[in-house]
C-alpha cells in the first residue's frame, strides 16, 4: 500500500490543495450561503467519481468513497466547515484576497475544505486497498446557527451509520509541521444570558418612592461574580460574562427596568446545569429582596466538546508517525471558546485536533477572526496526510 505521501506526490496534490484553498479564499461567503462553496464540492468530487449529495440542511455537501479492499466494515465521517465571516480582509496585496467586501475566509474554513478535499482525493484513489466506507461532511453555518446540528438531524451520521467522526481546526499559535491533541474536554459549551429586571419607576428626588432597577442589577451583578469563585469546583471551569446592560432614559429618574446581557461558557454538563440553576437563584432572590422582581432567559447553544480517549489515542498515534513526537503538542488546558463539532462529538466517538498554519518562526501571526488572518499552505498536506491515516486506522478497528 502507498502511503499518503506517496499519493501526494503522485496526484501533485500539494499544488491542487493551494488551489483549491485560494479559490475558496477568493471567493468567500457567508454562514448559509455557502453556494458557489458547495457548488465548487460537488464539481471536484465528482471530477474525482465520488458520489456526493448537496443540498444537506439547506448548503451542506455529503460525498462517500466506499474502500473495496473486503468486506464492508465500519464507516468513518470526516468534518470540514465551510462558512466565512463578515469581516473586510486586508491582505489586499495576496493574489487570492477576498473579492467580496465585507466577507472574509478569517477563520481557515477554506483550508479545512481544502484538506477534506485532499483528503477525499487519496482515500478514492487507494480504495481498493481499504474496506469500509468514509463519509465526508462539507458543513454550513458554524459560526452562527450550528449547521452540525442540523447536518445530523438531516441524517448525515446513517445510511450508512457512522462510527466515528474527525475534525480539525487551523491554529495559528503553532508552525505549520505542528499540531495540538487534548484528551477530554477541548472546548466549552456555551449559554446566550439575558436578564430582565423590574422595579418601580420615581422621580430621583424621591427614590424611596420607587425601586430603582439599576441598583438592583448592580447588586445582582456584584453577587454573580461569586458564581465562579465560590460557587464552582476550583478543578472545574466556568466562564460568565454579562457585556451589555440597558436601563433608564433620564438622569434625574429611578428607572424601573433594565435589561443584561451574557454568556455563560462551561466544559461539562453538570456544571452547565448548576450555573445556570445558580444564576436564576441569584437573578430571582437578590431583585426580590430588594422589592424588584427579575426574570432570566437563557438560550442554550453548543455543547462542550468532548473528545473520545479512544479516537484521540489513534490521532496521537498518526500524527506523531507524520510529524514526529517533537512537533505533537500535548495540550494542557482546554478552550474556553466554542465549537460547533460538539454535536458530532456529542453523538459518535469523535477527536477534534487543533492544526498548526503559521509560517516557521512567525510569532507575530495574525489569530483567528482577525482581518489579516492568513496561513502557510504547507498545512494543507499535513492535515490530509494525518486525516488520512486516522481514517485507515479507525477502519481497521475492532
Amino acid at each position: 500500500m502507498k502511503s499518503p505521501e506517496e499519493w501526494i506526490s503522485e496526484l501533485d496534490l500539494e499544488r491542487e490543495l493551494s488551489e483549491i484553498r485560494r479559490d475558496l479564499h477568493r471567493n468567500p461567503e457567508l454562514s448559509g450561503e455557502e453556494y458557489r462553496t458547495g457548488g465548487q464540492i460537488c464539481r471536484l468530487l465528482e471530477e474525482w467519481g465520488i458520489p456526493c449529495e448537496k443540498g444537506v440542511a439547506d448548503t451542506g455537501v455529503v460525498g462517500v468513497v466506499t474502500g473495496t479492499g473486503g468486506p464492508a466494515g465500519k464507516t468513518v465521517g470526516i468534518r470540514a466547515d465551510m462558512d466565512a465571516l463578515p469581516i473586510e480582509e486586508e491582505n489586499k496585496t495576496a493574489p487570492y484576497c477576498s473579492v467580496n467586501p465585507g466577507v472574509m475566509h478569517a477563520c481557515g474554513h477554506d483550508a479545512h475544505t481544502a484538506i477534506l478535499l485532499g483528503t477525499a482525493r487519496i482515500l478514492k484513489a487507494m480504495e481498493n486497498e481499504w474496506a469500509g466506507r468514509v463519509k465526508f461532511f462539507f458543513q454550513p453555518a458554524e459560526e452562527t446557527t450550528g449547521g452540525a446540528a442540523r447536518m445530523i438531524e438531516a441524517g448525515c451520521l446513517e445510511d450508512p451509520h457512522v462510527d466515528f467522526v474527525l475534525g480539525l481546526h487551523v491554529d495559528p499559535g503553532c508552525s505549520a509541521g505542528q499540531v495540538g491533541i487534548r484528551y477530554g474536554k477541548m472546548y466549552a459549551a456555551s449559554d446566550m444570558l439575558t436578564v430582565r429586571v423590574y422595579g418601580r419607576s420615581a422621580h430621583g428626588a424621591h427614590p424611596d418612592e420607587g425601586v430603582d432597577a439599576i441598583v438592583v442589577s448592580a447588586n445582582i451583578l456584584n453577587t454573580l461574580q461569586t458564581l465562579v469563585s465560590r460557587n464552582i469546583c476550583p478543578t472545574g471551569a466556568a466562564v460568565c460574562t454579562f457585556g451589555t446592560i440597558h436601563g433608564g432614559s433620564v438622569r434625574n429618574q429611578i428607572a424601573d427596568r433594565v435589561e443584561m446581557q451574557g454568556i455563560l461558557r462551561t466544559l461539562d454538563h453538570e456544571t452547565r446545569r448548576f450555573a445556570r440553576d445558580k444564576i436564576r437563584t441569584v437573578c430571582e432572590q437578590v431583585a426580590d429582596a430588594m422589592g424588584a422582581r427579575a426574570e432570566l432567559i437563557v438560550e442554550e447553544s453548543y455543547g462542550p466538546l468532548i473528545n473520545n480517549d479512544q479516537v484521540t489515542d489513534v490521532v496521537l498515534r498518526n500524527a506523531r508517525t507524520v510529524l514526529g513526537g517533537e512537533n505533537v503538542i500535548l495540550e494542557q488546558a482546554p478552550d474556553m471558546g466554542t465549537e460547533d463539532f460538539s454535536y458530532f462529538a456529542a453523538a459518535r466517538p469523535s477527536c477534534f485536533f487543533h492544526l498548526g498554519c503559521a509560517a516557521p518562526g512567525d510569532k507575530k501571526a495574525a489569530d483567528l477572526h482577525n482581518s489579516r488572518f492568513d496561513i502557510d499552505e504547507r498545512c494543507l498536506a499535513v492535515g490530509v496526510k494525518i486525516q488520512v491515516r486516522n481514517a485507515l486506522t479507525l477502519l481497521g478497528m475492532e
